[in-house]
Formats: structure tokens, sequence, C-alpha cells
């Protein structure tokens, strides 16, 4: 149920609405550190989420002296999305999504008693589309907003796009419009490029990850470590596709099983079969009834905080080789957190990240052979104890919270 604000807090405090209608992934812990962000920037936040229950009982056992400050809004899932079923209907479904926004947040302005100063998408890709311009958008929602580009993947695929400006054929046009005060990116290589192609001001956000402590007696930690032997252990956390594991299975072949031991943890579905080759279903469903003797294969979603937290501290080299993936990674963050090597892809933000801060090793996703000789590299260091404990400090610290406050403070400062 929703609260009025009271009359003196409504004079001194800006209000900032959190958006985002869907869950899974890591978006509870995003939400979680968003709203910790903003309430350390004093003001007001109105959360719209589709599970708000945990998230007051969050707000309420961490930050009780500021819970009047916190009002949430719960949202249905399958009300803010569409099915991208050529550019006209989704140009359509997209502008009714943005007018339906648009309602809503008047009705929470109406029902709380407040002004929402600034709204933040979460993910503001869900409501991207081709074809619809900044004015259009302007029309149907009259508040000033932002929001986080996560996956500005065509200008890492094809870079010359950086230097041409927008327009409303593409994409990202609905940038132009004039509410929109900022976009953030979490892609440090094309900060500089995007901030010209928009003509908007362009803040780097940081890829924030849970660094709740692991617990080395968590059962799948244990297990892991105990099955591993001493064994250098190279571990994955979800087996979808898109995440690497035909390729971390091929890797698993070439090792020397004397020497390194792999673990395949996290979410798993049937489902996700189809959208590998006929021959990789084979191999995939191979491997997993033919288990090698330095595999552990153990699905099952984990909870984010010190479940998962205890399972990734569990590998000594973190697989992040994922496939035709030119975004950013929190594992990354997680990794320089928690002081593991990371191997990963040669390309994109994580190809440019890991060399740039020295996080581990990159390799071809494709080529198992290199792959190898980096994993080789990697155990060497560790072995060596020559790691790179300043550079993880200096990435841990760029990708912060307390970073994090800082962007939504300069945010802020535009409304």
């Amino acid at each position: 149920m929703l609260s009025p604000v009271r009359k003196n807090e409504r004079a001194i405090l800006k209000t900032i609405a959190l958006f985002d209608d869907s869950i899974g992934g890591h978006r509870d812990a995003f939400m979680q550190l968003f709203i910790k962000a903003c309430l350390e920037n004093n003001v007001r936040v109105v959360c719209f989420y589709p599970k708000t229950e945990p998230l007051a009982a969050w707000v309420q056992q961490h930050y009780e002296e500021y819970q009047n400050r916190v009002h949430f809004v719960r949202i249905d899932t399958n009300d803010y999305q569409h099915v991208h079923i050529g550019r006209w209907q989704s140009f359509r479904d997209t502008l009714s999504i943005w007018k339906s926004l648009g309602t809503l947040m008047k009705n929470t302005e109406r029902d709380l008693k407040l002004n929402i100063d600034l709204v933040f998408f979460n993910w503001i890709d869900s409501y991207m589309t081709a074809l619809l311009p900044g004015f259009l958008v302007d029309l149907v929602f009259p508040f000033k907003w932002s929001g986080l580009y996560f996956h500005p993947r065509l200008f890492r695929m094809e870079p010359e796009f950086l230097n041409k400006k927008v327009n409303f054929r593409d994409l990202d046009s609905i940038f132009k419009a004039k509410k929109c005060v900022a976009v953030t990116i979490h892609d440090e290589g094309i900060l500089q490029g995007y901030a010209g192609r928009i003509g908007k001001k362009v803040l780097l956000f940081p890829e924030i990850a849970d660094d709740t402590p692991p617990n080395p007696q968590q059962l799948l930690a244990y297990k892991i470590k105990s099955a591993a032997k001493g064994r250098t252990v190279v571990g994955i956390i979800g087996l979808e596709p898109h995440k690497g594991p035909i390729s971390l299975i091929r890797l698993v072949k070439q090792a020397d099983p004397q020497k390194y031991f792999f673990a395949f943890t996290g979410v798993y579905d049937e489902e996700h079969l189809q959208y590998l080759s006929a021959q990789e279903r084979q191999e995939f469903t191979h491997f997993m009834n033919h288990l090698p003797e330095n595999c552990l294969w153990q699905t099952g979603a984990l909870q984010e905080g010190m479940e998962y937290n205890s399972v990734f501290c569990s590998f000594d080299i973190i697989y992040i080789m994922y496939r035709n993936f030119y975004s950013s990674s929190n594992r990354l963050t997680k990794a320089a957190i928690f002081h593991r090597l990371v191997l990963g892809n040669n390309y994109g933000c994580v190809g440019d990240d890991i060399p740039r801060y020295q996080l581990g090793e990159t390799a071809d996703e494709m080529n198992i052979e290199e792959q190898y000789q980096k994993l080789e590299i990697l155990r060497n260091k560790i072995q060596s104890g020559n790691l790179p404990v300043d550079q993880w400090k200096i990435y841990s610290e760029k990708h912060s919270t307390n970073r994090l406050k800082e962007k939504f403070e300069e945010l802020l400062n535009l409304v």
C-alpha cells in the first residue's frame, strides 16, 4: 500500500523513480544497490518492480531509518513488454508502452502526493526501437528520464556508427528526446564516441556486483573444493549456450586432468539445447552423461549473495567465454573483489578490460588450443603468487557502490 509523503519531506527531497519490469539474473541485487545509492544521496525513491516485498524487507533490515523515503509500486512483468515482430509493430508497441509508463507515473504522483523529478530505467534497452523519434516520446512521457543502456553492442560490432549522428531509423533514436537528461553505459571503450553520436551527456556507470562475504563451508563450494583435491579449479556459473559451456567442455578435453578440475554450475534448461547445432547438442549431452573424473556438474539457480559468492570463490579461475558477447560483465567486478583471475573473450568490453586492468587472460572463444595456453599462464601466476593485487583494487573501486553513488549524484544534479 502506498503511503503519502509528509509535507516537510516533499519540500526538501528530490524524488527519483527506479523502474525495472523484469526479474531474474542479477536484477534484484541491482535494484537493491540502486536504492542504496539513491538513499545515500539524500533523495526519495519510488521503486517500480515486480517483486517488491523482498526489497521492502531488505530496506527495513538495512535502512530502517530511511524506510519512509522509499515507496514501492508492484508492477506486472507482462504489462510493459512487447514482442519484436517487424519494425512497425515494434514501433507501435513501444510507443504504447511509453504512453502507459507516463500514465503510471502520473497516477503514482497523485497517489503519493509528490512530484517525480527523474525516472531512471534500470534496463533502458527494453524500451528502445527503431523509427521512434525522441519528440514522440516527449509527447507521451512528460517526465525527465535517464537509463542504463546495457547492450550497445552495435557500436562494438560496427564502430563506424559512433561517427554517425543518431536519426529516427536507429534503435537509439529515443535518446534525442528533450526529456532525456543523460544516458548511462558500462562500456568505457565507447564512452566518448557515443556522447558525440547522441549529443547528450553519457555517464560511465560502474558494473556493480554483490560483495557479500563467501562461506567456504557452503555445501556446493565445499563439494567443489573437496572434489578438486588441490587441483586448479576452473569454473562457470550459468550453463545457457551463450555463456560458453560448449567451449569449456572442449577445454576439458584439452586440459591435463592431473592439474585442472572443472566446475559446471548454475542455471540449466533442456530447452536451451535448441540454440545449439546438432553436433553441439550431441557433444553437450554426451558430456553430461559421461562426466570425466576431473569435472563436477551441478545445476540449479544460485541465490544472489552468500550462496552465489561462495560457489564463485571456490573457483581459482573464472571462465567468461561468452558467445558473440560485446558488452560488459559484472563477473569481472566480482573477480576483482574476491581476487580471482579470469579467462575471457578477446573482443568487446570484456576483451578490453581484462588486459587493461590485468585481470587475467583473453583468447578466441572458438580456439581451444589458445584457451589452454592462456589457462596455463593463469595457473602459473597463481602458483607463483604473481597476482594483480593493485589492479584488482583499482578495478573494484572503479566499479564500487561508492562510484555508483557518485554517478547517481551526477544524474540528480541534472534535474
